[in-house]
């Protein structure tokens, strides 16, 4: 199992009904990575990863991370020419020179958003310009584990999981009086069960969300 699933191999196979004697792990452990992998991209990381280095262009109030929500900023750096400068966090006690301020997560006040505005003594300002000259490191995410993962994300994931596994279901038709054996083939990926269970945090289309 990757480290980044949302369901245990355990639940997996509660989900679908299946045990060790019906089904192969190896191969059901795949299914849980592209069903994590699926949601992950609808509605941003579940489980927290960390990511190095990301870059963006400057010259803007403000930038936009690529995964959220966002747990925390590990570094921000912002290279003027060839000048580094590590900006800092602003908050209600230190206005730095300079400095970001990340916005909240609205479905989670916990968490960060993508959007990080330049800040300079308490007020907005401006990024250095230039390509990929803004650098970011930061962790992204929900949870801390597979085995943290929220209930609702569960249940959102043993949906997808179902779906997915359709296609390997083994299923009889009828042909006149003969039994055909037939197989079903999801038509869509993301069932609508699972789009209204996460409203409020889907992502998809990509929009820019504060």
């Amino acid at each position: 199992m990757a480290t980044l699933d949302v369901l245990t191999l355990d639940d997996a196979k509660a989900a679908l009904n299946v045990n060790a004697t019906n089904v192969d792990d190896v191969e059901l452990a795949s299914w849980v990575t592209a069903v994590s992998q699926r949601l992950d991209k609808l509605v941003g990381p579940v489980v927290k990863r960390t990511i190095i280095d990301e870059t963006h262009d400057g010259g803007h109030h403000e930038v936009f991370l690529e995964h959220y929500p966002v747990r925390s900023i590990t570094t921000l750096t912002e290279y003027d020419g060839i000048t580094a400068v590590a900006l800092a966090a602003e908050t209600n006690a230190s206005r730095p020179e300079d400095g970001y301020l990340p916005d909240r997560y609205r479905p989670d006040r916990a968490l960060l958003s993508s959007r990080i505005r330049r800040r300079r003594t308490g007020a907005d300002a401006m990024f250095a310009s230039g390509r990929s000259n803004v650098v970011v490191s930061y962790e992204a995410g929900r949870f801390d584990s597979t085995e943290t993962v929220g209930d609702r994300y569960k249940a959102a994931a043993r949906f997808l999981l179902i779906n997915f596994w359709r296609s390997q279901e083994d299923s009889v038709g009828q042909s006149a009086e003969f039994d055909v054996p037939m197989l079903s083939f999801p038509a869509f990926a993301i069932p609508r069960v699972v789009r209204e269970m996460l409203a409020g945090e889907v992502q998809e289309p990509r929009v820019m969300v504060a």
